[in-house]
Formats: C-alpha cells, structure tokens, sequence
C-alpha cells in the first residue's frame, strides 16, 4: 500500500509539471501582450528612451549652434590685415558637448532595443520553463535534475525577474533621481535658452546700409551669445555629466542591482534547500 501510494504522488507530480510545462507554453506564445511584467518593462524603457531622445536633440542643437559660432571671424587692419575666429575657445565645450550627446545617443538605442526585445526574451524564458518542467516530469535522476533546475532557474529570469526587475526600477527611480534629474535639466533649460536660432537674414527691400547694420548687430548679438555660454561651461557640462548618469542608473544600474539581488536570494535559497 505504501508503494502504491508513493507511485500515486509521483504521478500526480509529473502531471503537474506538464501541466506547468503546458501553461508555460501557452504564456510563451499567446500571453507576452497581457504579461503584466513585460509590458510594465516595455513602457519604462520607451520612456527612457523618449527622456533620452529629448536631451539629445537639444545637445545636437546646441553643438549645432557652438559649430557656427566657431566660424565667426573678425577682420582687422590696423598693423597687418588678416582675420581672427575669437570663439574658436568655444571648441572643448563643443567637443564635450558632442561626445555626451553620442553617449545619450547609445542610451537612446539601448533602451529602444530595449523595449523591443523584453518580450521576447520572457518568451524564450517560458520555452525554457517549460522545457525545465518537462525534464523534470520525464526522470528524477541526479543529472536530469540538474538539468531540469538550471533551466528553470535560467528561464525564471529571463521570464519573470528580467522584466521584473525594469518594473521595480520604473517604481523606484523617479524617487530616486527626480530631484537631482530636475536640478540639472533646470540648468541645461536655462543655458539653451540663451541660444536662440541662427541669424535672420535682411529682408530685400532693406537699403544697404540697413542690411550692414542687421549683420553687425545680428553679429554682435550671436557672438554675445557664444560667450555668454562660454562663461557658464562649467555648469553646462555638469549638468550634461548629471544627466548622463542619471540616464544610466535609470538603464543599468538600478536594474542589475535589483536583479542580482534577485540572484543572490535565489542562489542562497537552492543553497539552503540542497543542504536538507
């Protein structure tokens, strides 16, 4: 009796792992668009990746304007006759300015591919799950075990603690990073504000002196501008670093550090279990 009544619970055993084997299927092909975790993932990274993509079309703007105003030259002939470009000083910020905006262009791309591959990640993760459940079902021997569990373990985190780790980091970062990304979005609003748009040109029925004058003024004003940004570079790259990192942190930092704590517990909790 007591072996019929071990063999009754290893069957209802295995016919439970195929029924986990055939629900994990079935979320692999059909449930990734109602997946709560994948979708809630998928928005927090579109949503980084539109934050980026607003930073960066305002850095390509401003490196756009830095570009031009390095090309300003001013004649003179006083000893020698020649000409000078003054705001050529302007061009380590402009470097600076070039290499962060290729930096948050990475971040951009990142998070875009992102948002497109979390849901078929989770999907291979559930193929996995179900594969685990299967080998798990099909033998109890030592080897099959382990095979069974390292595929369960490897298709948990592809499935549930990938895309669940970007659904805690959308919850957790905002607290964490609104102020300091407020501050130096604040500083970047306020340094660009003085860069307004390229030169007007005269209109045609302007005489030509009239025509000389809006040049020089439009001149005087365009390089007031450049050095008036010059002054505050210290505070404009600050701020650029600033966002950077808080992109990053939203990205990968927060996330890693939220799935390896996933890992850690994990590992500790197969660790305690294979003790007994």
């Amino acid at each position: 009796m007591e072996k019929a009544s071990i063999g009754r619970r290893t069957g209802a055993g295995r016919a439970l792992l195929l029924v986990l084997a055939a629900l994990a299927l079935v979320a692999a092909l059909v449930g990734q668009a109602r997946n709560p975790l994948v979708s809630g993932a998928e928005r927090y990274a579109a949503t980084v990746a539109a934050s980026a993509g607003g930073v960066y079309l305002t850095l390509r703007s401003l490196n756009a304007f830095l570009s031009t105003a390095q090309e300003v030259e001013v004649g003179g002939s006083m000893v020698v006759s020649g000409t000078a470009q003054p705001l050529k000083a302007l061009e380590p910020v402009d470097d600076t300015i070039e290499r962060v905006a290729a930096m948050v262009f990475v971040v951009m791309v990142a998070t875009g591919i992102l948002s497109v591959a979390m849901g078929p990640a989770a999907a291979v993760g559930f193929v996995m799950l179900a594969a685990a459940a299967g080998v798990a079902a099909l033998g109890r021997q030592g080897a099959m075990r382990l095979i069974a569990w390292r595929l369960g373990l490897y298709g948990a985190v592809l499935a549930l603690a990938l895309p669940g780790a970007f659904l805690a980091a959308s919850a957790l970062s905002d607290r964490m990073t609104d102020a300091a990304m407020t501050r130096h979005q604040a500083v970047l609003a306020e340094i660009t504000a003085q860069v307004e748009p390229a030169i007007a040109q005269p209109e045609d029925s302007a005489s030509l002196w009239g025509r000389m004058a809006e040049l020089r003024d439009g001149m005087e004003r365009y390089t007031t501008m450049a050095g008036n940004l010059y002054e505050r570079a210290d505070d404009l790259v600050a701020s650029l670093i600033g966002i950077l990192s808080v992109f990053v942190f939203r990205l990968l930092v927060l996330p890693a550090l939220i799935l390896g704590g996933v890992l850690v517990g994990v590992r500790a909790m197969s660790a305690a279990l294979a003790g007994r």
